[in-house]
């Protein structure tokens, strides 16, 4: 009885890793983060940031808070607060459903975002176009 119930188990634990349920959550949370956006309110976005100066020219994961005059990024580790951010003129370098790849046109900075989020991203930044692919 008790191997029946082990194998059971295993084979539950194995039926919800395959079924995966953090995408629905994930796109439950972005389509809820663009209606906040689309209502006027402040939203933190889910990005990654690689910046000489804010990163030490390594990959974070962090947010950048939109919704004000000013866009703010707030790493995901630590206890920093977040510091007013402001992007240079950024090229597209890649682009597939589910993230699109910015970076300045110096090379100091790189960033993916969502590609869902990006346009509201390149608006609250302030960026009229991107060159790019």
């Amino acid at each position: 009885m008790g191997e029946l119930l082990a194998g059971l188990f295993r084979v539950t634990l194995e039926a919800l890793a395959y079924v995966a349920p953090i995408g629905p959550v994930r796109n439950r949370l972005r389509k809820r983060r663009l209606a906040r956006l689309a209502q006027g309110k402040d939203v933190r976005v889910p990005v990654d940031l690689k910046d000489t100066e804010l990163t030490e020219n390594t990959w974070e994961n962090g947010h950048l808070l939109l919704g004000g005059d000013t866009v703010f990024w707030q790493p995901r580790k630590g206890n920093r607060n977040a510091v007013p951010f402001t992007a240079p003129p950024l090229e597209m370098t890649s682009a597939d459903t589910a993230t699109v790849a910015f970076r300045s046109v110096s090379g100091r900075m790189e960033l993916r975002v969502h590609a869902d989020e990006a346009p509201a991203v390149l608006k609250a930044l302030g960026v009229d176009g991107v060159d790019g692919a």
